[in-house]
């Protein structure tokens, strides 16, 4: 199910392999928990503990605080069933939310899109094209216009006001697995299997530029590869370790954060379009995809998870402000044990008083997490098979679902001991 190397793949069978190990990398075949153990305690070389005493009190401190503190509880509103793809035995791949739907893909070529109201969530569009499922699909500021990774490379773009396709973007480098829009919402970040980076322009959807992930000797950023570069020689020895499994935008439009199959966190300046940033955040014997990352409210934390079965916290802001000598700052990273399988997705709650990370797994759970204390907060098991990816509602973050193999969609909602934002009914 699904082509050309998503990095989720829906069948058991789907297989990739990593170029360098000559190991299965498949996101089917089981974890091996013995290679992992232990890896909490791997120490990274040049990095420094995050949670100094100036920048957060120490973490017993932050605990008794989060008790003290009225927040709200998640309950799980309802689960909803998409039957379509139940019976065929699809499983639902990526998740975005707007302010009252969410949206959904798959490993066919359907996309939907799902009213929130009343506890409930309920199907109202469906949105077809091509012959091959998505990988990704994300949604602009606006709440209209989508975003689709498809399977065969292609971007597909989507007004959901009409609910007719308005655009594709095609590449010299045309395989995409995950893309973001800036905060501006005229352009689109884009990047799959060959590491590269291809920033389009919305307006004209027509490629603006590409960059390569190389991180040359120095230390500096990136050499920078213009559209009309000769793309097919500058990436055919690239390895397979830079393909991009992630990205983030942070809230405040300038920085940019990539996942790599390595394990690398890196970060852009969007001013310039600049690396500031190359970080091995999750190791492991083999290769470690970076699988789900977000950037918290304050547009200063960058968090990630991967698969190592860990989860990472990154100050990228410290690391993106300009020097004189263009010198990099010591990261700051620090991981924590979150899950028995592999990391599939993370989304941090946009409300800037509540520090919560959510985390789905190919363990079959949902966590969600104080990230400031690493406390776990709660733990759902309302899938019956791997949990593929999860979103928060944007702006409030009042709240978040999560999808998964099972063609489930989950929604939980934050119950304020005043109100809620959807009156909670538990129903299925």
């Amino acid at each position: 199910a699904g082509g050309g190397g998503a990095p989720h793949c829906a069948a058991r069978s789907a297989k990739r392999t990593s170029l360098e190990s000559g190991v299965d990398i498949s996101m089917n075949s089981v974890p091996d928990h013995q290679n992992l153990r232990g890896k909490n305690q791997l120490k990274t070389a040049g990095v420094v503990p995050l949670l100094k005493p100036s920048l957060w009190p120490a973490k017993e401190s932050i605990q008794e605080s989060t008790q003290q503190e009225l927040l709200p509880q998640w309950d799980v509103a309802c689960k909803a069933v998409d039957e379509e793809h139940r019976t065929s035995s699809a499983s639902l791949r990526a998740v975005a939310c707007t302010s009252d739907a969410v949206i959904t893909a798959s490993s066919k070529p359907i996309v939907k899109v799902w009213k929130v109201a009343e506890g409930k969530v309920v199907e109202t569009q469906k949105l077809r094209h091509g012959a091959v499922g998505s990988s990704c699909v994300e949604v602009a500021d606006s709440s209209s216009l989508v975003a689709v990774c498809a399977d065969d490379g292609g971007i597909g773009l989507w007004d959901l006001r009409t609910q007719k396709r308005s655009g594709e973007l095609h590449a010299s480098l045309p395989t995409a697995w995950k893309a973001k829009f800036t905060a501006d919402g005229n352009r689109l970040v884009s990047g799959g299997p060959s590491g590269v980076l291809n920033f389009w322009d919305l307006r004209n959807q027509a490629l603006m530029c590409e960059i390569s992930p190389e991180v040359p000797r120095d230390g500096r950023d990136a050499k920078r590869r213009r559209s009309d570069s000769r793309s097919a020689e500058a990436t055919a020895g690239r390895r397979a370790s830079n393909c991009v499994f992630s990205l983030a935008m942070s809230g405040d439009g300038r920085l940019l954060g990539c996942g790599r199959g390595n394990g690398m966190l890196c970060v852009m300046r969007l001013e310039d379009q600049e690396w500031v940033s190359h970080v091995q955040a999750h190791r492991g014997e083999h290769a470690v995809p970076v699988r789900g990352l977000a950037f918290d409210a304050s547009s200063r934390l960058l968090l990630s998870g991967g698969d190592d079965h860990h989860a990472c916290v990154l100050d990228a802001a410290s690391m993106a402000r300009s020097r004189p000598d263009r010198s990099l700052a010591s990261p700051q990273l620090e991981r924590f044990s979150a899950h028995r399988g592999w990391v599939t997705s993370c989304s941090v709650c946009p409300d800037p008083l509540r520090h919560l990370l959510v985390t789905t797994s190919w363990d079959s759970t949902v966590k969600l997490w104080d990230y400031r204390a690493q406390a776990l907060v709660s733990t759902y098991k309302e899938h019956t098979d791997s949990v593929m990816a999860c979103a928060f509602q944007p702006s409030q973050g009042q709240f978040f679902v999560t999808v998964g193999v099972d063609a489930h969609i989950v929604l939980h909602v934050a119950k304020e001991q005043s109100q809620a934002l959807v009156p909670v009914n538990k129903t299925t």
